[in-house]
């Protein structure tokens, strides 16, 4: 029997998202668009093209559904927490867009419902499922560049190109921050995944100008120390009219390892003093280079998958608790002008 999604929050997001569902029309079928836009519900709908799906303007009527069990939710950022609850409670799977939560006290009550109620609840940390990165957890796994001690990570948008003036991502109080919470958080996310957990931050920020109306930081400078005893450094702004290095995700991603290095400089790039293939020096991948739809295409189907096995997902609720804990971290060490401590996960 088909798993019968709901989409609340139809743009771009929800349109991502409903593309994965119709890679799997034998398995999830979208049966509820809802926006309080309704123009933006009702040409979702038209574009998913299937019979007898609800164009609906509120999203308490999809939680109410029981025709819905399990929803897409890609809503602005400070309504995750009450979106998220009350899906679960109503017996709904959640596949939540990121970021997850407005702070690490909402992202707990989300996970601790999920867990009370046998839900579900996966957040779209779409990184993790980008091909090329599967490929370089292999290599790390493989111990292809030896010990990390070090990672740079980089990016560089200007969201006013992006976004008209006065989009909700310009209010901290309804996106929960700027480029640290909106952006920064797909990488760090990533090395966590990559490189373990982070221990302690230290990070900077600074509101630009270049965004008009923009009351959160578009710049952000972070120090990074992780459990492993792995150094790091971030940047990232939306304040950026180019992006100043070619890369092969258009973020940057370097990892140096006691036997070798591995950059997305220009593509893929591999040194490795411990496989022979690699040993001349940056040695290209030539991994293919993928539509970004395309992740957003294999994190849909692991959350139908895990619907469909009972497994937890990759990027669990639980899981993303360690991420939300690091932005935590670098707003508090930002506010005191300190170097914080990651809270600890159990």
């Amino acid at each position: 029997m088909s798993i019968r999604v709901g989409i609340i929050g139809c743009g771009l997001m929800g349109r991502r998202h409903a593309d994965g569902y119709l890679q799997l029309p034998d398995r999830a079928v979208v049966v509820a668009c809802c926006d309080s836009n309704v123009e933006a519900a009702a040409d979702l709908a038209r574009q998913i093209d299937q019979p007898d799906v609800r164009v609906l303007p509120e999203w308490q009527a999809v939680i109410d559904d029981e025709a819905v069990n399990a929803v897409s939710i890609c809503m602005p950022h400070h309504l995750h927490a009450p979106l998220v609850v009350a899906a679960l409670e109503a017996g709904k799977h959640v596949l939540l867009e990121k970021p997850m939560a407005m702070n690490l006290a909402e992202a707990r009550l989300m996970v601790d419902t999920a867990t009370r109620v046998g839900r579900v609840f996966m957040v779209a940390q779409n990184q993790r499922y980008i091909a090329a990165h599967d490929y370089i957890k292999a290599l790390l796994e493989q111990g292809a560049i030896g010990d990390i001690f070090a990672v740079r990570i980089d990016g560089n948008q200007l969201l006013s190109r992006i976004y008209p003036p006065g989009h909700w991502l310009f209010s901290k109080a309804t996106s929960g921050g700027g480029v640290i919470r909106t952006t920064a958080i797909h990488k760090i996310d990533l090395l966590r995944y990559l490189v373990g957990e982070v221990r302690r931050v230290s990070a900077f920020q600074k509101i630009s100008g270049l965004n008009p109306g923009m009351d959160c930081e578009d710049v952000a400078a972070i120090s990074m120390e992780f459990v492993g005893g792995a150094v790091g450094e971030a940047f990232f702004t939306f304040a950026a009219r180019h992006a100043p290095i070619s890369t092969a995700t258009g973020e940057l991603t370097v990892l140096y390892g006691t036997q070798g290095m591995i950059h997305n400089v220009g593509g893929w790039h591999v040194h490795s003093e411990v496989i022979d293939a690699y040993r001349e020096g940056p040695t290209p991948l030539n991994l293919p280079r993928e539509d970004a739809q395309q992740s957003f295409q294999r994190e849909v189907r692991h959350f139908v998958e895990c619907i469909e096995s009972g497994q937890e997902p990759l990027t669990s609720g639980r899981d993303n608790l360690g991420t939300i804990a690091v932005v935590d971290a670098i707003y508090e060490s930002i506010a005191s002008g300190q170097a914080t401590d990651v809270a600890r996960i159990e």
